[in-house]
């Protein structure tokens, strides 16, 4: 997959070191980073900014950005992180 350079910069920046911001933003950038618009990106660059202690405050739901744009993004890496573990879940009742 070849990824254009802000694409590109941009998953390596989604490494945190942090397990709970790696599980949450590396997949998102990796599986959907490709498909973003110029508007999604600079948002996405813009998160990416913050600090890791915000940047968990946030995603762990006990602070809310006052952007909305960022408040949005946040909400949609955390509905598209919930879907992915649903997927990955073993079928019950076998």
């Amino acid at each position: 997959m070849n990824l254009g350079p802000s694409r590109a910069k941009l998953t390596w920046r989604a490494r945190r070191g942090a397990r709970e911001l790696d599980s949450l933003l590396l997949p998102y950038v990796r599986e959907l980073g490709v498909g973003l618009s110029e508007d999604a990106l600079k948002t996405m660059e813009q998160l990416l900014s913050e600090p890791d202690p915000v940047l968990l405050d946030w995603f762990l739901e006990r602070k809310v950005p006052a952007e909305p744009q960022l408040a949005a993004l946040i909400h949609d890496i955390l509905n598209y992180s919930e879907q992915r573990h649903q997927d990955q879940r073993p079928p019950t009742g076998l």
